[in-house]
């Protein structure tokens, strides 16, 4: 059966004030859209705003531009949509069957108090829906909660890019927040593979992966989720 699942995507395009770019990391996009493409699901895409949504420069180059990500390129339909999603603020979450937040440097600074994308997340996992994160997307779990109140991360097994891949990246001192610590401060059961290593962890409906070499292994585990 077709589901829909609602990609949320980052519209932030500067490194902050390094003068860089940043954006969307392809191959966190690129590897989960083929694989639910290819397996009849539809497929939205949503950014804080509304605002396009930027691609990373560093990812459309060797040695991180893969397959899927030459293959996306050559998607018009699918690169359409990033230069016109579709607001957060305004999805409907009995719309959508699942929820995934693709990951990319930008999402750390237009993800963590986005309240829309918070109060999405907290509806589709009180609905039983799968809630689906990678790399630094997972940054966009940190306003959603729980029936409770609580963080929605809190006691709940994840993974997210980790402060040793921050480092060994060098881009530890030019972000506005650390993934892995920001997640541990609200009580995640922060897990992590060797950097660069893929990783995804499961607990209930929520799956995350830990970087990019986890977009497959995500991919596939969220569409056996979809059943």
């Amino acid at each position: 059966m077709t589901k829909t699942i609602l990609f949320v995507l980052t519209g932030q395009a500067e490194l902050g004030d390094t003068g860089a770019r940043t954006g969307v990391w392809l191959e966190e996009l690129a590897t989960p859209y083929r694989a639910l493409d290819r397996a009849g699901h539809e497929i939205m895409f949503a950014t804080p705003g509304g605002v396009p949504a930027p691609l990373d420069p560093a990812s459309l180059e060797e040695p991180w531009l893969l397959p899927a990500g030459h293959w996306l390129l050559g998607q018009p339909a699918a690169m359409a949509k990033l230069e016109a999603p579709l607001d957060l603020a305004a999805i409907d979450p009995a719309r959508i069957d699942a929820i995934f937040l693709v990951g990319g440097t930008g999402t750390l600074w237009d993800f963590p108090a986005c309240r829309p994308l918070g109060a999405l997340a907290t509806a589709l996992h009180a609905q039983g829906k799968p809630v689906a994160a990678i790399c630094h997307g997972v940054v966009g779990l940190m306003t959603a909660t729980a029936a409770d109140g609580s963080p929605l991360v809190a006691g709940k097994a994840i993974t997210c890019f980790s402060n040793a891949e921050e480092a060994m990246l060098e881009y530890d001192k030019l972000v506005p927040l650390l993934a892995e610590t920001a997640l541990a401060g609200q009580g995640a059961d922060y897990r992590c593979a060797a950097p660069f290593e893929p990783l995804v962890v499961a607990d209930g409906g929520l799956i995350t992966g830990q970087n990019p070499a986890s977009a497959e292994p995500l991919a596939a585990a969220l569409i056996e989720r979809l059943g």
